[in-house]
């Protein structure tokens, strides 16, 4: 069985990783934000080849403790992030430093925490980083955002020519916007219908299509796939 560790588990895209990999039958390392949804889905998964861990991935400590409980992976998953939609000029250090620690510097750590013990093993595994089409393109009112999905994109590209001598390869997926809560087509209807226009297919992306191109990446056939994006963005970033 290979083990598969998803970080920002406890629900939307995440989950639907976690769900795929599990009907995959992985061995998972499930990080999630705090106890009620580790209760959630300690019913919902098979204990016995699910470890689910809840803590906050923008304090190192907790990374570190990960690191001591978990002695190697063969797939990592960095999904946790967060966003903010402030105006440069209003946004506070605070926030900044949460966005980046958390959409950033754990994903930077992780990687290159479960790698070294990849190498250890003999591993040849796949880190899989969840960007975004704004990893590719700015927005208004998404600074911090930004910067933290171009530092994965930028992070991805080198940390696959470390580590491709060791046959550890390393990915982005760059979604736009995706449905995670069916709540959002209603309550959001009109801010949803302003960004429908602007991807050329017209269509949101679904989790559920994140969680097959992430399993993809996992498999032999995407062996010489590394330090790349896959964007599921529906053709926002190809032009206007």
């Amino acid at each position: 069985m290979k083990k598969t560790l998803i970080t920002g588990a406890g629900r939307g895209i995440g989950l639907s990783i976690a769900e795929k990999f599990y009907d995959e039958n992985h061995n998972l390392v499930l990080l999630v934000k705090d106890k009620i949804q580790k209760k959630i889905l300690e019913k919902k998964f098979d204990k016995k080849i699910v470890k689910i861990f809840f803590g906050d991935l923008s304090n190192y400590n907790f990374i570190e403790r990960i690191s001591k409980k978990i002695n190697y992976v063969d797939n990592l998953v960095n999904n946790a992030a967060t966003r903010n939609g402030d105006h440069f000029h209003k946004v506070r250090k605070k926030d900044f430093d949460h966005l980046i620690d958390l959409n950033f510097k754990s994903l930077f750590f992780l990687t290159q925490i479960f790698t070294k013990k990849m190498i250890q093993r003999k591993i040849k595994g796949s880190v899989i980083n969840l960007s975004s089409q704004l990893g590719h393109v700015g927005a208004y009112n998404r600074t911090v955002y930004c910067a933290s999905k171009f530092a994965v994109e930028g992070f991805t590209k080198a940390a696959a020519m470390d580590l491709g001598k060791y046959g550890i390869r390393v990915n982005t997926i760059a979604p736009t916007k995706t449905i995670v809560n069916e709540k959002e087509l209603i309550l959001t209807k009109k801010r949803l219908n302003l960004i429908r226009n602007k991807i050329p297919t017209k269509k949101f992306t679904q989790k559920e299509h994140i969680a097959e191109i992430c399993l993809f990446l996992t498999l032999n056939t995407s062996e010489n796939i590394t330090g790349t994006s896959i964007r599921v963005d529906g053709g926002w970033t190809a032009g206007k």
